[in-house]
């Protein structure tokens, strides 16, 4: 396996979670965008972000260290609140990764998405402006999904859909 880094950029703390209990099951090194430098010494490297309007939270750090990053076994996990088992999900999810990222490194890269929670009166200015936007669009719409209707619940108390236990997949594949 190698020795394996745990890279996160947490807004509201969902993806820190996962990156927790990613670096702990594989007894990795665990940072934070801001406090890690030299990817140097690592065989593999594991960068977790959140979904936020369709882009990787972080990408920055990931298209600073493109180069580096092309030698090393590189994961990159996603966290959202919507349902990645879902295709059309799963497809914005890509699509949204393409947009933010090289070619290259989402290419190079084996990527697992999870889960995150949702609490609306913790949100940052710019984030509750887009949630609004989706409130809007979801209040109109005559057929609502199962998910779509918890996303408008989340308006009034927080969601949380955080499962650790989906992060043994991509657990399973670091180990291969």
């Amino acid at each position: 396996m190698g020795k394996t880094a745990v890279v996160y950029r947490s807004e509201y703390g969902s993806t820190k979670r996962y990156a927790t209990y990613i670096g702990e099951q594989l007894q990795a090194d665990l940072f934070g965008t801001d406090d890690f430098k030299d990817i140097s010494s690592y065989d593999t490297v594991i960068y977790g972000g959140g979904i936020y309007g369709g882009s990787i939270n972080g990408n920055d750090w990931l298209k600073k260290n493109q180069e580096a990053l092309c030698s090393k076994k590189l994961i990159i996990f996603t966290c959202g609140i919507s349902d990645p088992i879902d295709d059309k999900n799963r497809e914005s999810i890509y699509a949204g990764l393409k947009q933010c990222l090289t070619e290259d490194l989402v290419n190079r890269a084996k990527v697992f998405s999870f889960r995150g929670a949702l609490d609306y009166k913790k949100l940052k200015f710019t984030h509750k402006g887009m949630m609004t936007v989706i409130f809007q669009f979801l209040k109109r719409k005559k057929d609502r999904s199962p998910e779509e209707e918890e996303m408008l619940k989340s308006r009034e108390g927080a969601i949380d859909f955080v499962d650790l236990s989906a992060a043994d997949t991509l657990i399973k594949y670091v180990k291969e």
